[in-house]
């Protein structure tokens, strides 16, 4: 798309914040791209690169494809129940298009909501019902206007991928974003957080040099003697050949050695690179222990940091997800009554002995069945466990029945 002359005035420069140079969601991603102050280029590839930052994102986006996903339809009696009749069913837990599998569209859709901050998905119609969606790179595709609507226009630049090229409205893509500015565009985590994670590059990339060059540490060879060209060159021949195999060099000519950098022990490496993650594990709402940072974890709060894990880190991004797939793929006669559920139950369950006191105190005041609880558990269902029961000391406030004395 060619690029629209630049606007000026009050209306242009809040266009400018909101919208960055352009657009282009391509154009966004790269925005922020100066890894400042850590003296490293940071973007979505080179950031992946950081094992914190990758595993972030793999964590979450394997968490969340691995949920069991369902269109559920409300009940006569209030209650909502899977509507597995809805198009929009298999579409989300069973084939989304010809060339991907479930939970590899799932898991590279987030991705790129993680590294990138926006995910694009082109709904296919057939007969005003949506039979299949297609995932389409963030950086192919450009936002703008229509009528006051959005419009998306995506040009691939590929032949192998030209069937996606194409001007889609608002009701054809699904558009999914983290943190917004605006309403339109996501932001970009990693170029928002560049300084933080070019930190942790850099002392990776620090650690790696450093075993690279056998540990040694940067320094000058100091001497007062004068030394003709022949003297030098015999000395540093010698001294090369020794400091490259790792053996102990002999100074010779006077020669002393001067580090002139800092040792992995001085710059405090290991505690910059716990830091690092720390970062990382607050940048993506992620717990700690998760990213492999055990300094702060004991077996007692493992659990409850889990449970954090799915309320505070899955959980928003799945209402966010849900809420554009109701928005895109029911009617809005279809959502009064459906809707879609990311099933968070089975990572929010606790250890076995905090379930069996769960269950036991549902079943005992009424409020679940047995065969609720063994389905929770993924257990079979037994006859007779469907009604709800309670305790026959139980009575109602204010009963004047009068029990028989014996």
């Amino acid at each position: 798309m060619a690029k629209k002359p630049e606007r000026k005035g009050l209306k242009g420069a809040l266009r400018s914040w909101l919208l960055g140079p352009s657009s282009s969601v391509g154009n966004l991603v790269s925005v922020y791209n100066n890894g400042i102050d850590a003296g490293v280029t940071v973007n979505t590839d080179t950031a992946l690169k950081f094992t914190a930052v990758f595993a972030a994102i793999k964590l979450l986006s394997e968490n969340i494809a691995g949920l069991p996903k369902s269109v559920m339809v409300k009940t006569k009696d209030g209650g909502y129940e899977p509507a597995s009749d809805h198009p929009a069913f298999a579409l989300l837990s069973d084939t989304p298009n010809p060339y991907t599998d479930i939970f590899t569209f799932w898991f590279t859709v987030l991705g790129w909501v993680l590294g990138k901050g926006n995910a694009f998905v082109i709904i296919r119609y057939d007969r005003g019902k949506p039979v299949r969606l297609d995932q389409v790179d963030p950086d192919w595709v450009t936002v703008d206007f229509v009528n006051g609507s959005k419009a998306y226009v995506v040009k691939t630049g590929g032949r192998d991928f030209s069937f996606l090229d194409g001007t889609y409205l608002d009701h054809e893509m699904l558009h999914f974003m983290l943190f917004t500015r605006n309403g339109i565009v996501g932001v970009d985590p990693i170029s928002y957080n560049a300084a933080a994670i070019g930190e942790g590059i850099a002392a990776q990339k620090f650690t790696s040099d450093f075993f690279r060059t056998g540990g040694a540490i940067k320094g000058t060879l100091e001497t007062d003697q004068s030394l003709g060209d022949d003297d030098y060159e015999n000395f540093m021949k010698h001294y090369q050949a020794t400091a490259t195999n790792g053996s102990t060099p002999l100074l010779e000519y006077g020669f002393k050695y001067k580090a002139i950098n800092i040792s992995p022990e001085a710059s405090q490496l290991l505690q910059s690179k716990t830091f690092s993650i720390n970062d990382i594990a607050r940048m993506f709402s992620i717990p700690p222990h998760m990213l492999a940072e055990l300094s702060h974890a004991t077996f007692s709060n493992i659990e409850q940091q889990n449970i954090f894990f799915g309320e505070y880190s899955l959980r928003p991004i799945c209402k966010r997800l849900e809420k554009q797939l109701e928005q895109k793929l029911f009617t809005a006669s279809e959502r009064k009554s459906y809707h879609i559920k990311f099933d968070l139950n089975g990572l929010m369950r606790g250890d076995a002995q905090a379930r069996s006191v769960f269950y036991e105190k549902g079943i005992n005041a009424g409020w679940m069945t047995p065969n609720e609880a063994r389905e929770f558990e993924g257990m079979k269902l037994l006859p007779g466990l469907d009604e709800p029961r309670i305790p026959l000391n139980y009575t109602t406030v204010g009963d004047d029945t009068k029990t028989d004395e014996k």
